[in-house]
């Protein structure tokens, strides 16, 4: 059987969250299932895991992309690349030196950069705390933002 060469898998996942395969996007949609099925965390490298074999997988910045923000009274539904609903722990939520929102998903096993769209969504839900912070309020409860 011949030695598999890493390289000419050439997974990464773009700023948008976007799979590719040597820079071609992924768009069918068991192909995404598999990938997301498979991606692991090693330390702060990504990698697909299948049949005992690992290989890595570039991450621009966050392997999963909040693409759209729910509220209900229950709380914060939050959109995922993968296309998983999650509901959003406000202490989670932080904004970045660069003023991009994260969290933390999947069990707190991956972070998440919110999409533009879903940033503008979730401030709907984000006031000014009065002493030149901001907090968000989910399902009646206030949380200060992590700012930095």
């Amino acid at each position: 059987m011949p030695e598999l060469d890493p390289s000419q898998f050439d997974l990464s996942i773009d700023l948008d969250g976007n799979w590719r395969h040597q820079d071609e996007v992924i768009t069918h949609p068991r192909i995404l299932a598999m990938l997301y099925t498979g991606l692991k965390k090693m330390g702060s490298a990504h990698v697909i895991c299948a049949e005992g074999l690992c290989l890595p997988v570039r991450v621009a910045d966050c392997a999963y992309v909040v693409l759209s923000v729910r509220h209900a009274a229950t709380g914060i539904t939050l959109l995922l690349t993968d296309g998983a609903y999650e509901t959003l722990d406000p202490a989670a939520l932080t904004i970045d030196a660069q003023n991009v929102p994260r969290t933390k998903v999947k069990n707190g096993a991956f972070e998440a950069r919110f999409s533009r769209t879903a940033w503008m969504q979730l401030t709907d839900a984000v006031t000014e705390d009065g002493q030149g912070g901001f907090e968000l309020t989910a399902a009646g409860k206030k949380t200060k933002l992590q700012v930095g």
